[in-house]
């Protein structure tokens, strides 16, 4: 009989650590997605370029320099 009344608890916890690393997880996740959407939209849709030019280091370089020049 015993065992019966751990299995709820046991139950409970375990949605608990699921809820919790799917919320620690989620939020990185989520906000990764929002940046490379923001990413092609500024630069594809607003900027009119091509969407692999996304991903190039020198594009973010010369962003970079624009930035950033004195």
């Amino acid at each position: 009989m015993s065992e019966k009344k751990k299995s709820p608890k046991r139950a409970k916890r375990r949605i608990s650590w699921v809820r919790t690393l799917l919320r620690f997880l989620l939020v990185p996740v989520l906000c990764i997605v929002a940046v490379m959407v923001g990413l092609f939209i500024g630069y594809v849709v607003i900027g009119g370029r091509d969407s692999s030019e996304i991903w190039l280091i020198e594009t973010w370089k010369h962003v970079y320099d624009l930035v950033f020049a004195e």
